[in-house]
C-alpha cells in the first residue's frame, strides 16, 4: 500500500510546492476532516474514480457536490460511465479508499477537475493516508495532474450541498 511518502514524493519529482498535514485521527469522512481543519466540506476536494468504457478516470470535485454522469460522459466521449467500486479502489489506486490523492497513483489516469474545484486558491485533498491531508495551490494541482478543468458536477441541490 502506497502512503504519504509517496504523494510527497512524487510532488517533489514535479517540484510542485505542497504540505501534508496529520490529522490528530483518521478522518472517518470528509465532513470530519473538513472539521479538523477547521474549514467547510465545500473547500476540500475529493478525488472519485470511474471507468469509462472500462478505462478508469479521476475526477476531482469539490468535498460538498456529486459528479454529473452524464456530463463526464459528454466530456469524456464515453458511452458507459460507471462508478469504481470502493473495494477495488486500492488495487486501482495503491491507496486506502478514504484517502485517494491526486498524485502519485499506481496505475496511470486522465484527471478532470471540476472549475468549482478550483475556486480556492488553496485545495486540501486526501493525502494518501486516511489521517493525512494535501494542501496544494489549485493552479499547482493542475499542473501535477496534467488534468483537463471541467463542468462536471450536478447544481448544489442535487448534490452533498443540500
Amino acid at each position: 500500500m502506497y502512503s504519504s511518502v509517496d504523494v510527497h514524493n512524487r510532488l517533489q519529482e514535479l517540484d510542485i510546492p505542497h504540505e501534508i498535514f496529520k490529522l490528530p485521527e483518521p478522518a472517518a469522512s470528509l465532513e470530519r476532516a473538513a472539521a479538523a481543519l477547521g474549514l467547510e466540506p465545500g473547500q476540500l476536494a475529493r478525488v472519485e474514480l470511474f471507468r469509462v468504457d472500462g478505462e478508469p478516470v479521476m475526477v476531482i470535485v469539490p468535498g460538498d457536490r456529486e459528479v454529473d454522469v452524464s456530463k463526464l460522459m459528454d466530456i469524456t466521449g464515453g458511452e458507459e460511465v460507471v462508478p469504481v467500486p470502493k473495494d477495488e479502489t486500492s488495487s486501482l489506486t495503491g491507496y486506502h479508499a478514504s484517502a485517494v490523492p491526486p498524485v502519485g497513483l499506481k496505475a496511470e489516469m486522465q484527471a478532470y477537475i471540476d472549475y468549482f474545484t478550483l475556486k480556492e486558491d488553496v485545495i486540501y485533498t486526501g493525502g494518501g493516508e486516511p489521517s493525512k491531508i494535501l494542501k496544494i495551490r489549485s493552479y499547482d494541482l493542475v499542473r501535477a495532474t496534467g488534468g483537463e478543468t471541467v463542468d462536471v458536477v450536478l447544481p448544489l441541490d442535487e448534490g452533498r450541498g443540500t
